[in-house]
């Protein structure tokens, strides 16, 4: 199998990537069979770098392990959210998470960010459209009060929660702004469309926006439209896919 020596030991090695290989195959192989998953343009993913910053960062692991209950975002995808929150601190402006739900990924951002306002937007009503798997009767959480009271427990500050159907209702929060980071999680084509729309206009040079959903089983409308605006947009903007739902762009 190999033609060299590797510092781990070629046995080792060839152990962790059959292994992987045959994890991968197999999980695969099952959930074909309950989303139907197209196995020729589809993988699970598992890497080969063992290090997982989102436990090595104590200051997010112990903050993770207040909000998790509040998010439906693994701790990878979280802390992706955190890294950019935090390495863009230095930018003087806002911050936007539009899809909040119960406010877990806002509360990631606003607490590593200490530059600017980070706000949170939901309908609080469900989502906008219907959608292929999505009904305008999922994800319904109607407690704006909760993400308020835990903006407050958790002692963030510069942070604001809004009630909002967005874009259409909230020019006049934005008048005027800038933001350095947005993550857009709304699930459906025209929702992701229309929000790109509005902060395309409104982010700083060297400023990020992460879409949420890339890639995923029951929202592949999302990359459907991202990849549209790779194209459109590539002189823009920088692209990256980091292989865990998110795709990231960043301002040129």
């Amino acid at each position: 199998m190999f033609d060299y020596k590797h510092p781990l030991g070629n046995y080792k090695i060839s152990i962790v990537k059959s292994l992987a290989k045959a994890f991968s195959n197999i999980s695969l192989f099952f959930l074909s069979f309950l989303f139907k998953i197209d196995k020729n343009k589809n993988e699970i993913i598992i890497s080969s770098a063992f290090y997982a910053p989102w436990k090595d960062d104590r200051n997010f692991y112990h903050f993770y392990h207040e909000i998790k209950e509040c998010t439906l975002l693994d701790s990878k995808r979280l802390y992706t959210l955190w890294h950019f929150s935090k390495s863009l601190d230095n930018l003087k402006s806002n911050i936007l998470d539009i899809g909040c739900l119960k406010g877990g990924a806002g509360y990631a951002m606003a607490k590593a960010n200490k530059n600017g306002t980070t706000y949170l937007i939901d309908t609080f009503k469900g989502l906008v459209e219907n959608e292929n798997y999505h009904k305008k009767n999922h994800f319904v959480f109607r407690d704006i009060n909760f993400v308020k009271n835990k903006i407050k427990s958790l002692k963030l500050r510069n942070t604001r929660v809004i009630k909002a159907n967005f874009p259409k209702s909230v020019h006049k929060y934005f008048r005027g702004k800038k933001f350095k980071l947005c993550h857009i999680d709304v699930n459906t084509y025209n929702a992701t469309k229309s929000s790109f729309e509005f902060i395309r206009k409104k982010i700083v040079k060297n400023g990020v926006i992460i879409f949420d959903d890339y890639g995923i089983h029951s929202t592949m409308s999302v990359k459907k439209y991202v990849d549209i605006i790779m194209k459109k947009y590539r002189n823009e903007f920088s692209f990256i896919n980091n292989y865990m739902g998110q795709c990231i762009l960043i301002k040129r």
